[in-house]
C-alpha cells in the first residue's frame, strides 16, 4: 500500500482547517441559543405580582394580614380590614432579570364603608444594553365590603400594558399563543375574601386575574392563607397555584412569614418561599421604622436555590408610607405596620 503523498496530506489538513474556520465564524456570528435564558418571562415578570416592602419580607405571605397598600395585590378584601387612609411610594430591582419597578398606592378605608384602593405601577425589564427592552405599565383599582364584623369581599381590576421595544415579539409565552405583537394589553380582575375565625385567627383566600388571559404576563392563580396574630407577634402561611399554561402543568408556591413589631415602632419580618414551578426557594428579611404618621419599610429576598439556566436572584424594596387618617377615633386607629 502506497503511503498517501504529501500533496493529499496538505489538502487533507486545508479542508479541515477550512471547515474548523467555518464553524467558528458560524458560532461566531450566530446569537446564542440560549441569549434570553437568564431572565425568560417565567422568571422576570414574577408572575405579574407586585411585592412591596413588606409582602417581599413576608416571603408573600400577606392573603391573611396584608392590610394596608398591600391588598391591593394580595388579597382586595383586606382593604376594608381598616378604618385607615394610606399611601405609599416604593421602589425596588430584582438582579436576576434586571427588573427595575417603582410605582405608587393609596388606600381609603376611612371615606366611606366600602374600602377604595388605588395603584399604579411602572416597571422595566433588562439593563439600557439589552437587545429587547421591555417595560410595563399596571393600573389596578380595588373595591371592598364588610359583612358584618367578621367577612370581607373584595374586587380588583387591572390594566396591564406591556411593550418590547427592541428584537422580535414579547413571544408566545409572555402574550398569549400564536402571538407575535410587541405589545400587549390586558384586561382582567382578582377577587378575594376574608374571614376572621376569631380576633386573632384569619383565613384569606383568592383569585388571581379571572379572565385566564393565559401567559406569563398574568396567569390564572387561586390562593388560600391562613393568619396567626397574638399581640405585636404575626404569624402566616400562604399557598398559591399556578395554572397549566405556565408551566405546563399546575405548579404551587409555599409562602411562610413571621412579623414581631419592637417597642411599637420597629418590625422585624422574616420569611419563606418555595416555588415548584421555578424550582426556587428563597429566604427574605426586612425592617421598618413606624412613626404616628408615617412609616419607612426595606425588604430583601436572596434565593437559596434556583436552575442554572436562570441563576439566584438578590430582590430588594424599599417603601415609604404616609397615614392621612390622624383624625381617626381611638378605637379606630390605624396599624401602620400593615
Amino acid at each position: 500500500m502506497l503511503p498517501p503523498s504529501s500533496g493529499l496530506r496538505r489538502a487533507s489538513r486545508g479542508a479541515l482547517a477550512l471547515a474548523l474556520s467555518a464553524g467558528a465564524c458560524v458560532a461566531l456570528a450566530a446569537p446564542p441559543a440560549a441569549a434570553d435564558d437568564y431572565r425568560p418571562p417565567e422568571y422576570g415578570y414574577g408572575y405579574g405580582e407586585l411585592e412591596n416592602p413588606r409582602t417581599l419580607a413576608m416571603g408573600g405571605a400577606a392573603r391573611a394580614f396584608g392590610w394596608s397598600t398591600s391588598a391591593v395585590d394580595s388579597n382586595p378584601a383586606n382593604a376594608a380590614a381598616q378604618r385607615v387612609y394610606h399611601a405609599e411610594a416604593f421602589g425596588g430591582y430584582d438582579t436576576v432579570p434586571h427588573r427595575a419597578q417603582y410605582g405608587v398606592s393609596v388606600i381609603d378605608g376611612v371615606t366611606s364603608k366600602m374600602a377604595m384602593g388605588l395603584q399604579f405601577l411602572r416597571s422595566s425589564l433588562g439593563t439600557d444594553s439589552d437587545p429587547y427592552k421591555r417595560s410595563s405599565t399596571d393600573l389596578r383599582l380595588t373595591g371592598a365590603y364588610p359583612l358584618g364584623d367578621r367577612f370581607l369581599l373584595g374586587v380588583t381590576g387591572r390594566w396591564l400594558r406591556v411593550s418590547q421595544d427592541g428584537n422580535g415579539p414579547l413571544g408566545a409565552s409572555a402574550v398569549s399563543k400564536n402571538s407575535g405583537d410587541t405589545n400587549a394589553s390586558i384586561y382582567t380582575f382578582d377577587a378575594g375574601l376574608m374571614l376572621a375565625l376569631t380576633e386573632g385567627l384569619r383565613i384569606g383566600a383568592v383569585g388571581y386575574n379571572l379572565t385566564a388571559p393565559k401567559g406569563a404576563l398574568a396567569p390564572l392563580m387561586v390562593g388560600g392563607a391562613l393568619g396567626l396574630r397574638a399581640g405585636d407577634f404575626t404569624l402566616e402561611a400562604d399557598m398559591v397555584g399556578v395554572d397549566p399554561t405556565y408551566w405546563g402543568a399546575w405548579k404551587a408556591r409555599y409562602q411562610g412569614g413571621a412579623e414581631y413589631l419592637v417597642a411599637d415602632r420597629y418590625p422585624i419580618r422574616l420569611g419563606y418561599v418555595y416555588d415548584t414551578g421555578a424550582k426556587r426557594s428563597s429566604l427574605s428579611a426586612g425592617l421598618g421604622y413606624v412613626e404616628k404618621q408615617f412609616a419607612f419599610d426595606v425588604g430583601l429576598r436572596g434565593d437559596l436555590s434556583a436552575p442554572d439556566v436562570a441563576g439566584k436572584a438578590m430582590v430588594f424594596m424599599v417603601g415609604l408610607r404616609y397615614f392621612l387618617e390622624s383624625g381617626a377615633a381611638p378605637e379606630q386607629a390605624p396599624q401602620p405596620v400593615y
